[in-house]
């Protein structure tokens, strides 16, 4: 379930600083830093700045880094399942077009000029298990734990005899398409790679 929080500063993505309550300028400060670079490289300092908030402010709402980088990281991943869910649930899809209808939600945002790959596996390189962040490493988990838990749900009506290697494989497709469509832009990587989810489960489903 989506924290209210969250849900909040999904709604105002669009709107400039000024208009935005203190949390929320600081909130879509950061999440534009820390996506347009990185999340380390960004400091507290510089996001106070650039939000307009004084510092007893951020510690108001963000006792420390930490907690901000986790809240921004759930609020890219319930983005990012609202924009599945939008797509997967079109009426009159079958149950292999709700599968390949991830890739035409994300074949968009990934030809986009300003795409600069997903930011929770950002976050996964970034904050791994060696760091002391406990709040931020359970939310990049339950991230991957609910994708791969979103996909199984696709992939059970087609009642497939290894319905599991089915979701490893679409997945893999999925995170590809976002590492290839980083590094070689303009190559049609989603595309492709809906081809061969498609080609997957069709053989999958002849078995």
């Amino acid at each position: 379930m989506q924290r209210r929080s969250e849900l909040v500063f999904a709604d105002v993505d669009g709107k400039s600083l000024d208009a935005l309550a203190p949390r929320e300028r600081i909130l879509k400060t950061a999440s534009d830093l820390f996506y347009r670079l990185s999340i380390n490289s960004v400091g507290i300092d510089r996001i106070i700045a650039e939000s307009g908030v004084a510092k007893m402010t951020f510690y108001k709402h963000f006792p420390s880094k930490a907690t901000l980088i986790a809240s921004y990281l759930r609020h890219q991943k319930a983005m990012w399942f609202q924009m599945l869910a939008t797509a997967t649930e079109e009426p009159g899809l079958s149950s292999t077009g709700r599968v390949l209808a991830i890739f035409d939600a994300i074949d968009g945002p990934l030809r986009a000029p300003t795409f600069r790959g997903c930011s929770i596996t950002r976050g996964l390189a970034e904050f791994g298990p060696e760091a002391n962040t406990p709040e931020v490493q359970a939310t990049i988990a339950e991230y991957f734990a609910e994708l791969h838990e979103f996909v199984a749900s696709l992939i059970k009506p087609l009642d497939l005899d290894n319905p599991e290697r089915a979701v490893v494989q679409i997945l893999s497709l999925v995170q590809g398409s976002f590492v290839m469509a980083q590094s070689l832009p303009g190559l049609g990587i989603v595309e492709a790679n809906r081809e061969a989810a498609e080609l997957l489960l069709e053989h999958a489903l002849s078995e």
